[in-house]
C-alpha cells in the first residue's frame, strides 16, 4: 500500500479497510488453456512413445506434421509463462483501499490507472460471482457512483466482506442536519382556548363544522 498510504491520502484521512487480490488473480488465465496443454501434452507422449510409423499416420489424420506439434506445444508453454510471469508483476502491483472518504483502486505497472470514488457519492453496490470464486472465495464488487462514476474491486478475496464494510462506512458518514438557533416554543394553553371561544365549532357526527362570523 505504498502508493495509497504515501502519495493518495489526504488530511484527516484514515485507511479503515484493505482489500486482497486473489491469488487466482495469478493463474485464471493458465486455467482457460490448460486443457489446450495437456491435450498436446498427452498427444506428443503417445507419438514419440511410438514408432515412426505411427507419428506419420497420426500427422496424416491431423493434417499436421509431427514436428509442429512439439513447436506448437513448446510455443503455447512459454506464452503461458510469460502470461504467469506478467499476470505477477500486475498482482503485485494493484492496491485497493477504502478510507473514511473514499474508495480507491490503483492499477498499473508502467501505465497507472488509479480510481477514486467518494463514499457520499456511492449509488449502489453489487458483486459478481462465478463457481470458481464460490470455490475459492473470490468475486469481483462493483461500485456505480453518482454521475455515472464506476469502480471494480476485481477478484477481491471475501466480496460479501468488502461490501459489508463499505456499507457500515457509508452508515457512519450519514449527514446528520442540525437546526441552528432557538428552539420553537410549544404553544399556551390558555391561547389556544381563547383562539378556539372566538369560532363557533358545530359538530354532525364525525364531522367539525367551523363558522367565522364577517
Amino acid at each position: 500500500m505504498r502508493f495509497i498510504k504515501k502519495k493518495n491520502m489526504q488530511q484527516h484521512e484514515e485507511l479503515l479497510y484493505i482489500p486482497k487480490v486473489h491469488w487466482m488473480y495469478t493463474v485464471k488465465h493458465l486455467f482457460q488453456v490448460l486443457p489446450l496443454i495437456l491435450a498436446l501434452c498427452i498427444f506428443w507422449g503417445i507419438t514419440s512413445s511410438y514408432s515412426y510409423s505411427f507419428s506419420f499416420c497420426a500427422s496424416a489424420i491431423f493434417g499436421i506434421p509431427f514436428l509442429a506439434i512439439r513447436h506448437i506445444l513448446l510455443a503455447i508453454i512459454v506464452i503461458c509463462l510469460l502470461v504467469f510471469i506478467w499476470r505477477i508483476l500486475l498482482y503485485l502491483n494493484i492496491e485497493y483501499g477504502v478510507t473514511n472518504k473514499r474508495l480507491i483502486i490503483k492499477k498499473g505497472i508502467f501505465c497507472l490507472t488509479v480510481s477514486e470514488i467518494p463514499i457520499d457519492r456511492i449509488e449502489s453496490i453489487f458483486c459478481i460471482q462465478g463457481i470458481l470464486g464460490r470455490i475459492f472465495h473470490y468475486g469481483t464488487v462493483n461500485i456505480s457512483g453518482i454521475g455515472g462514476k464506476t469502480a471494480s474491486f476485481y477478484m477481491a478475496y471475501r466480496p460479501y466482506a468488502l461490501r459489508r464494510k463499505i456499507a457500515e462506512i457509508i452508515e457512519k458518514n450519514k449527514v446528520i442536519t442540525v437546526v441552528h438557533g432557538d428552539l420553537p416554543k410549544a404553544p399556551d394553553e390558555n391561547q389556544m382556548q381563547e383562539e378556539a371561544a372566538e369560532d363557533p365549532v358545530y359538530r354532525y357526527g364525525n364531522f367539525v363544522r367551523v363558522l367565522h362570523d364577517k
